[in-house]
């Protein structure tokens, strides 16, 4: 439901040992364009409003406290509206058929900031709600991401520390990649499927890890609902992370968690030129661990997957727009939807 409301949410191991060499998977089918001609940004801008009850209960029942709906200043609207702007075609001509609101909440923090939720379960065409904390607004995503690690671990008295390094860059592009991600997974039913390519040899079903991720070392983190993390095995847990097919802990959690992770960080990655980097340091602040989680060769077998799946996406789209102008049937009036 969430990428961080939602402590429910949390399945999945990671591998401990050196990921096997294998070639990128096979991305998805790909799917027919779905763009609405003539809407851009300005339309779901307009989609921008208070949040219903059901969510602010959401967010009450996961620690928060004192929550009002945020009046987006004119400053925010603008970096709202250049963050969804920047979204692949994908995901905006998606968010254009089902995205009904788009909330933000002034409140004190609890464990969540973020929640997507369907309003309207088993309908025909899914509608979704997308609400955010508003200090993603101000955040940095270097301190989002330290803030949220943090709760992985605990001081055992080592001195361990962990920290990542992005830049200057903003969390709530990352925020809104990741969320939006998750209503691409649920409208187009992509790690529900049996054939879930995305997952093909690291989830059985959403829930469940396949061999050999699901004995690895990192899979024992609060994401597992395992225990917080002794500060000293940080190293040990990193370097399973650093050889596994998971861009991050999170991406642990379940097959939806894992696939909007991959999308949000190969956007970030491939199309912003995101880096980021984690090291751990000992009490006197020397680096016992560090590596970039988006530069391994997991890692990039993953999201040259994503990006052949957008591409196509978009390839599609070209089609579509080409076949338009010459009075041709649009692709899905021609193969029922699906290329």
């Amino acid at each position: 439901m969430d990428v961080f409301a939602n402590s429910a949410a949390l399945a999945a191991l990671l591998l401990s040992g050196q990921a096997p060499q294998q070639q990128t998977p096979a991305a998805p089918q790909p799917v027919a364009c779905l763009a609405v001609p003539g809407a851009g940004v300005d339309a779901l801008m307009a989609r921008i409003a208070p949040a219903d009850q059901a969510v602010t209960e959401v967010f009450a029942g996961v620690g928060a406290s004192d929550i009002t709906d945020h009046q987006l200043t004119p400053a925010e609207r603008a970096l709202v509206r250049e963050v969804l702007a920047g979204l692949p075609q994908l995901h905006r001509d998606i968010l254009h058929h089902h995205l009904r609101r788009l909330n933000f909440l002034d409140l004190q923090p609890g464990s969540g900031s973020a929640l997507t939720r369907v309003v309207n379960p088993g309908d025909a065409s899914l509608q979704f709600d997308i609400t955010l904390k508003a200090s993603l607004l101000h955040d940095s995503l270097t301190d989002f991401l330290n803030t949220k690690e943090q709760r992985l671990f605990v001081d055992d008295g080592s001195g361990f520390s962990i920290g990542f390094d992005a830049g200057d860059s903003d969390a709530l592009t990352y925020i809104l990649l990741h969320e939006t991600s998750h209503v691409v997974d649920q409208v187009l039913q992509l790690t529900a499927s049996p054939a879930n390519r995305f997952g093909a040899g690291i989830w059985e079903d959403p829930r469940i890890l396949a061999m050999p991720h699901a004995d690895s070392l990192a899979a024992r983190t609060p994401f597992r609902r395992h225990p917080p993390v002794p500060g000293r095995h940080a190293p040990a847990y990193y370097q399973s992370l650093s050889n596994s097919p998971f861009v991050s802990f999170y991406a642990t959690a379940a097959a939806s968690e894992d696939l909007a992770e991959a999308f949000a960080w190969e956007q970030l990655h491939t199309s912003q030129g995101q880096r980021l980097t984690l090291t751990v340091r000992d009490s006197e602040g020397l680096p016992l661990f560090a590596y970039a989680p988006l530069e391994t060769e997991p890692a990039r077998r993953r999201f040259a997957q994503v990006q052949t799946f957008i591409a196509q996406y978009e390839q599609a789209c070209r089609v579509a727009s080409s076949r338009m102008r010459s009075g041709l049937p649009s692709a899905d009036e021609t193969t029922g939807g699906r290329l």
